[in-house]
């Protein structure tokens, strides 16, 4: 093989590839990584601005941060992380730190496990400077509010069961609470038989990604004959995926459709010719 069809040869498979890893990563919306960059971080703001509150899931562990003081030597220089209600503050990793007292601590960085029930925290961060452990000076306090909002969900809007004759996508409207876009995992499950017996291997979980109110379910999901059980497994919205720790934001049974949705893939009938007696022979 001469070395042009070597280079053309290298250069196809690797925008294959290419094309692979997007289509792999196109199938699930980003979340907050752990930690997060810089550049997943935004300031509190003045009121009235999109900023001025911080929205998050109940029950999600956030990051927040202040920039460290500039390093003086003989100094040192302690945070003050407080929430009104009180939280647990915590290293990113989710280890709790140490209260230096009047909630000061070394870390400029800290995560909290947000409360169980929806409502406004409110946070009050400062910073003080210590020389030998005595404290010298205290900075001007800032207080900020948080936002505790509930989990997103999603029903079947109507019905629960629908009919196709050829393989094809399914459209199942949704009605979904939260903040979009919405990313849904679901599982199918196939039976052979329309009453819902000769189960096969239930496909692993899928996502879809939904920006109007339908949940689409692709062709290729749908290979054979018979009954499919769509059954949503989770969801999240741009609000929740800003935890550090998914787990903690996980749907639970309220915030999920009750029952699998049902599709019916059958065999579409073929017109056959008519028939009728051939006429008597001369």
């Amino acid at each position: 093989m001469s070395k042009m069809k070597q280079l053309l040869k290298i250069g196809f498979l690797a925008a294959v590839l290419t094309l692979l890893t997007i289509g792999l990563n196109a199938q699930t919306l980003s979340s907050t990584p752990n930690p997060p960059g810089d550049a997943s971080y935004t300031m509190f703001t003045a009121p009235d601005t999109p900023e001025s509150i911080d929205s998050v899931t109940v029950g999600s562990r956030m990051p927040y941060k202040v920039t460290p003081q500039t390093a003086i030597t003989g100094l040192t220089f302690e945070y003050q992380w407080l929430f009104s209600p009180s939280l647990t503050v915590q290293d990113l990793d989710g280890t709790n730190l140490t209260n230096k007292g009047s909630n000061y601590y070394d870390e400029s960085e800290i995560s909290v496990v947000m409360p169980a029930t929806t409502g406004n925290i409110t946070l009050t961060s400062n910073v003080r400077n210590l020389l030998n452990g005595v404290e010298l000076c205290t900075g001007v306090s800032a207080t900020n509010t948080i936002t505790v909002l509930p989990r997103p969900t999603i029903t079947w809007t109507a019905g629960g069961i629908t009919a196709i004759c050829d393989a094809q996508d399914v459209t199942i409207p949704v009605t979904l609470t939260g903040f979009r876009e919405f990313e849904v995992a679901y599982t199918v499950t196939h039976y052979t038989n329309y009453d819902g017996t000769g189960t096969e291997t239930s496909s692993s979980v899928s996502y879809a990604v939904i920006s109007g109110s339908d949940l689409v379910i692709p062709e290729s999901a749908f290979s054979a004959n018979g009954l499919y059980e769509i059954t949503v497994v989770n969801i999240t919205d741009r609000i929740s995926r800003k935890s550090l720790d998914m787990s903690l934001v996980a749907a639970q049974t309220a915030d999920l459709p009750p029952d699998a949705y049902k599709v019916l893939l059958i065999p579409a009938p073929t017109t056959q010719p008519v028939q009728h007696i051939r006429n008597v022979a001369p």
